[in-house]
């Protein structure tokens, strides 16, 4: 587009091994069309807001807790677009609106990037909505996992297999009942209701704590059954590994990681389980052997896509034999034709473009309008005041363990890149799709990045 403008645009990340990959390949798409793209760490990025050049943030989520980065940077002068980040794997729509969709953030923003059409529903029905533009785009996580793309991961498939061989990958995904922080999980308290709930459905909560019950019975049933292979337990990113490795401690061969991005570890291993997970789906669209461990079955919030698109079993014994016939050479059974059906509604189009490349063109079609030419100066200053005030307070919390800030937990989240590691990254990327050779990565703060042309 000769003569359009070339605004920076923000990609933060919140946890490294979930979205700096798939968001590196949305930058390198964008960075070539002439925008200076700046990636990585979304607290560091957070911190510094103020010190970076105007232009469209790409927001990860709609939280309440987000409210008021949006109001600075809207006094800032950026222009806010947003996907939802786990919106692939939902529970009823109430309890998704009332977690994760505000509807002040709703509002603020100029556009939502929806996974698909399921996503569009879930967000044109949210209490509040008054007519923000959506566009089914896909996100950029399931671009990972298609041809044109996966061949990205290949070296650290290899390296996996020589490390652990033939594995049981189990998978995770209890980020808040079992929390890396204690003052944040969701848990029971004296009276029998719910700590740290906030929104959400307290029936809800009472199913996930009996499922993860469930996983921590499996393990060892596991373990010992195929005592001759390793077991990976990958918690999920916000996770405690505490419990994990309490759970494994008399068990040799079962190990507690969590490192990178899981597609590499679902190619790598020779089948994974895992129950309501995004594992599931990605594995389905990888072709790769998943299993749904259901020991704890609800006809009201287990009937989600991850599951279905799964071979589901419903006991200990059950899992054991099936995996046995597995490593016998005997396929798992396959999904239902109607989970199929779903799976494009729920993760967006298959038809071989990359919701990357949407994104992409959906930005040089509509961003000019977005981004506000000038902010007023009055709004700069207060917004640069508010920015200014809140890392000062990020920074004291940083220093204060078990806080959601704190220096520890971020390291969890976000372990250190240099810029080495988002240039081979990028090349990476781009060597399957035969491009993003011209582009330049410098590291402008810890575990942020600016790619341009």
């Amino acid at each position: 587009m000769a003569g359009a403008r070339r605004f920076p645009v923000i990609l933060p990340s919140e946890t490294q091994a979930r979205e700096f990959d798939a968001k590196m390949l949305l930058a390198g798409m964008l960075a070539e069309r002439g925008h200076p793209v700046v990636v990585g760490s979304r607290m560091e990025i957070h911190n510094r807001i103020h010190r970076l050049p105007r232009g469209l943030y790409i927001a990860k989520d709609l939280f309440k807790s987000s409210r008021r980065m949006f109001r600075i940077m809207e006094r800032l002068g950026f222009a806010i677009v947003a996907w939802d980040e786990e919106a692939i794997v939902t529970a009823d729509a109430k309890t998704y609106h009332e977690r994760r969709v505000n509807p002040e953030n709703l509002n603020r923003i100029k556009a939502f990037l929806a996974w698909g059409a399921n996503n569009r529903v879930l967000i044109e029905t949210a209490p509040g909505y008054s007519g923000t533009p959506i566009f089914d785009t896909g996100n950029p996580r399931i671009d990972l996992l298609t041809e044109r793309v996966r061949g990205f991961f290949a070296p650290e498939v290899a390296e996996l297999k020589a490390r652990f061989g033939d594995f049981i990958l189990i998978n995770s995904n209890f980020g808040q009942i079992n929390h890396f922080l204690e003052s944040e999980r969701v848990r029971r308290g004296p009276d029998g209701g719910f700590v740290n709930m906030a929104a959400g459905n307290p029936e809800w909560w009472d199913f996930r704590l009996k499922v993860f019950d469930s996983f921590l019975q499996m393990l060892p049933a596991v373990a010992r059954a195929f005592a001759d292979r390793k077991v990976v337990v990958r918690p999920h990113p916000a996770e405690s590994h505490e419990v994990w490795r309490a759970a494994a401690e008399s068990l040799p061969n079962v190990e507690v990681i969590h490192e990178g991005n899981i597609s590499p570890w679902l190619l790598a291993s020779a089948v994974a389980i895992h129950n309501g997970c995004t594992t599931g789906l990605e594995s389905f669209l990888l072709g790769h052997p998943v299993v749904a461990y259901r020991a704890v079955a609800s006809e009201r919030f287990d009937d989600r896509l991850p599951n279905l698109v799964s071979a589901s079993v419903f006991s200990e014994t059950d899992l054991i034999e099936t995996l046995q016939r597995l490593f016998a050479g005997v396929g798992l059974p396959a999904p239902d034709p109607s989970a199929v059906a779903q799976l494009e509604s729920q993760v967006g189009r298959l038809d071989g473009v990359l919701a990357s490349e949407r994104i992409d063109a959906l930005i040089a079609d509509q961003g000019e309008a977005w981004v506000p030419r000038r902010a007023r100066v009055a709004a700069r200053m207060a917004g640069y005041l508010l920015a200014a005030r809140r890392r000062s307070q990020k920074q004291k919390n940083a220093r204060i363990a078990g806080h959601k800030n704190s220096a520890e937990y971020t390291a969890h989240r976000f372990a250190g890149l240099t810029a080495d590691d988002a240039r081979e990254r990028l090349g990476r990327l781009g060597a399957g799709l035969g491009r993003f050779g011209g582009l330049r990565v410098r590291q402008l703060y810890p575990n942020v990045f600016l790619v341009s042309s």
